[in-house]
């Protein structure tokens, strides 16, 4: 199955969840589970899709 996204973002050093989402303008639970993560998963470096309704 393909995943359709409309943004990749690399996770930077001292990012958190609620940084990305709010930039991205989506919730930070809807990055969590697109990606199949938990909070304690985003490390820097780490790649995230990002997708937009």
């Amino acid at each position: 199955m393909k995943k359709e996204f409309n943004q990749i973002y690399i996770v930077k050093e001292n990012d958190n969840i609620e940084k990305i989402a709010k930039k991205y303008q989506v919730s930070p639970i809807s990055i969590l589970i697109y990606n199949n993560l938990s909070p304690k998963m985003i490390k820097r470096g780490r790649v995230l899709f990002i997708k937009r309704t």
